[in-house]
């Protein structure tokens, strides 16, 4: 439990709080420890936490119980927004940083191990518009696990005899290159590009292979940092997609296994990255 579901069981009322007088402070101090008495699941530390935000961190706390996704996302709760009032347009990030770091970060970083285990990208992406709320701290540990998961992509496929994909079946969610755009970077853009080069050859070789044209397709939802990578990405899924509807309108294309787009696009993408790759040795 931590400060946020300690509030939502407490029932304490959210619009009040910054007007709270130190008399309802009091009170409300007198009603955690109470509670802190007849309920053993209540953390003493977590109780304390609670009346020492309410203390001294009132404004910070507003915020994030005011809030609907941060609110849902620590209480462990999914309330409308008919619950909430309108989001606070301008706000101290650091400020929210430190707090979210003193009293949840623990639960911020459990909250993105469980839904990368299990691959449910989408859910942290459904947060991440409150990213710069976010201690570095857990974004560091966030962007680590998410390098892992593309190395883990890279080592699984560079493999000759490719056999077992049960291991890496997010290389064909858009959700989980989404999610990586949040982390751009050289290092991440060339990942990528290892990547696109391994399942480019791959599905040039196979074009029936459902894997690597869904893969294809999915790397397109990566906001490259750099912008030419961007570009092969989306021109890369435009030559798989025009190379399905061909197929599957035209027994001729069927016949040859490619269209003239998506000649165009696999060349296009091909010179593209032999013009980064010899970019980036000269630097």
């Amino acid at each position: 439990m931590n400060i946020i579901e300690l509030f939502e069981e407490l029932k304490i009322d959210k619009s009040n709080i910054l007007l709270f007088s130190p008399e309802d402070i009091i009170r409300t101090e007198k009603q955690i420890n109470v509670e802190k008495r007849i309920n053993p699941d209540i953390d003493v530390n977590v109780a304390n936490n609670l009346i020492l935000a309410l203390k001294e961190y009132r404004q910070e706390l507003y915020f994030i119980v005011s809030n609907r996704i941060l609110y849902n996302l620590f209480s462990k709760k999914n309330y409308s927004r008919n619950n909430f009032p309108a989001p606070q347009r301008e706000y101290d990030s650091e400020k929210i940083q430190s707090f979210v770091y003193q009293f949840l970060n623990d639960d911020l970083v459990l909250y993105f191990d469980q839904h990368l285990a299990q691959n449910k990208f989408d859910f942290i992406s459904d947060i991440f518009d409150f990213k710069d709320c976010f201690p570095e701290d857990a974004l560091f540990q966030l962007n680590k696990k998410l390098n892992g998961k593309i190395d883990a992509i890279l080592v699984n496929i560079s493999q000759i005899n490719l056999t077992n994909l049960s291991a890496i079946p997010y290389a064909e969610y858009r959700s989980f290159y989404v999610l990586l755009s949040y982390f751009s970077s050289i290092e991440m853009d060339n990942k990528i590009r290892s990547l696109v080069n391994i399942a480019s050859q791959r599905y040039n070789a196979n074009k029936t292979s459902n894997f690597y044209s869904s893969c294809i397709i999915a790397m397109q939802g990566y906001v490259a940092y750099d912008s030419h990578l961007t570009e092969v990405l989306v021109g890369n899924r435009e030559a798989v997609l025009s190379n399905i509807d061909g197929n599957g309108s035209s027994s001729s294309d069927s016949g040859s296994g490619m269209s003239g787009k998506t000649i165009f696009f696999i060349i296009l993408a091909v010179l593209k990255l032999i013009a980064l790759c010899a970019k980036c040795s000269s630097h």
